[in-house]
């Protein structure tokens, strides 16, 4: 028989962790097992960062377009915007 442990002491685990701090950690639990995708997904999408150009368009194109990432929009508590600069702008112009 495999260790059991049950889903609210794995939930109560996941939730305590810092989406800003532990992003990459928590991508990781929701690879472990089917049973910690979704609040392992839903304590991720807790804080959204976009710090450029391309942290957007993967935003758009993995999440906002999926049926089953976009649902966890309506989870984001902070949301965090970069203003970007293309290199192109001198800076005066800024």
């Amino acid at each position: 028989m495999s260790p059991y442990i049950p889903p609210e002491i794995t939930d109560d685990i996941i939730s305590a962790m810092d989406a800003h701090l532990d992003a990459h950690t928590l991508a990781m639990c929701a690879l472990v097992c089917q049973g910690w995708l979704p609040k392992s997904r839903a304590t991720l999408f807790e804080v959204v960062q976009i710090h450029d150009e391309c942290t957007y368009n993967l935003l758009v194109e993995r999440v906002v377009w999926s049926e089953t990432m976009s649902p966890y929009l309506g989870l984001v508590n902070s949301l965090s915007l970069r203003h970007f600069f293309p290199d192109n702008l001198s800076e005066a112009a800024r």
